[in-house]
C-alpha cells in the first residue's frame, strides 16, 4: 500500500531565508508521526505545506498519491487539518459542526452526530454560543471536536493541538488521535509536548 504522506527534500524559504528542510517524511495509514522542535523550527510552516495551503520552494509532497491543494473537495475529504480556525461570527458552536457534519454527507443525521461531538467534548453548555465568545481551550476542543462530526480521515495533521487545554482536556485529545489511529487515520503531530508525542505517535522527527 502507497504511503499516506511523503515529503521528498521539501524546503521552504521566506524572503530569502530557510525556514523549513530539507526535509523527508514517509507516514503509512493508521501511523503517528510527532514533530518536535523550538519555536521557529518549522513545524507549522511544514504542517501548511502538507495542509495545501503553501507550495514548497524545492522537493515534493504528496497526500494520498497527489499534491495537497486545500481548496480541492477531494483533499477536504481525506485530511482533516486542526490549527487556528475562521469562525464565521454569527454561528454557534453548534451550527458550526453541523455544517462540517453535512459538508462530510451526515445528513438527517446531523444534528444526532454533533449533540454527539458535543457532549464527548465537553461543550454542551456552551453549544449556542458563538466561538468567538469562548475561551481559548473551549474554542481548541470544539475544533477538536470536528474529527468526530465527519467520516474517518485518512489524513489528520495537528498544529500543537494541546495549546490552551488542560490535563483533562489533553487526555481526551490523546484518547480521540489514538481511536483515529485505530479506525487507519495517519496522524501527522506538531507539538512542543513529549508526553503527547509519546503517547499517541509511534515514530518522531526533530526539528531544529
Amino acid at each position: 500500500m502507497d504511503p499516506v504522506l511523503t515529503t521528498d527534500g521539501v524546503v521552504q524559504r521566506y524572503g530569502g531565508r530557510r525556514v523549513l528542510g530539507p526535509i523527508d517524511l514517509r507516514l503509512e495509514a493508521g501511523g503517528g508521526l510527532a514533530v518536535r522542535g523550538p519555536n521557529g523550527a518549522g513545524k507549522s510552516t511544514l504542517v501548511r505545506v502538507v495542509a495545501g495551503r503553501e507550495e514548497p520552494d524545492e522537493g515534493e509532497v504528496r497526500v494520498c498519491g497527489r499534491p495537497p491543494r486545500e481548496t480541492d473537495l477531494e483533499f477536504r475529504r481525506d485530511v482533516f487539518v486542526l490549527d487556528e480556525a475562521v469562525f464565521y461570527p454569527d454561528l454557534t458552536v453548534r451550527e458550526h459542526l453541523e455544517l462540517a457534519a453535512i459538508g462530510h454527507g451526515a445528513g438527517r443525521g446531523a444534528a444526532e452526530l454533533v449533540g454527539r461531538a458535543v457532549e464527548r467534548c465537553r461543550l454542551s453548555g456552551h453549544a449556542d454560543m458563538a466561538p468567538g465568545r469562548l475561551s481559548k481551550g473551549l474554542r481548541q476542543l470544539m475544533m477538536l471536536a470536528g474529527i468526530l462530526v465527519r467520516p474517518p480521515a485518512r489524513l489528520a495533521v495537528l498544529d500543537e493541538p494541546e495549546r490552551h487545554l488542560d490535563g483533562d482536556a489533553r487526555d481526551l485529545l490523546a484518547v480521540l488521535v489514538e481511536e483515529a489511529r485505530e479506525r487507519g487515520t495517519a496522524v501527522l503531530l506538531a507539538t512542543h509536548s513529549d508526553a503527547l508525542a509519546d503517547r499517541v505517535c509511534d515514530a518522531r522527527t526533530d526539528l531544529s
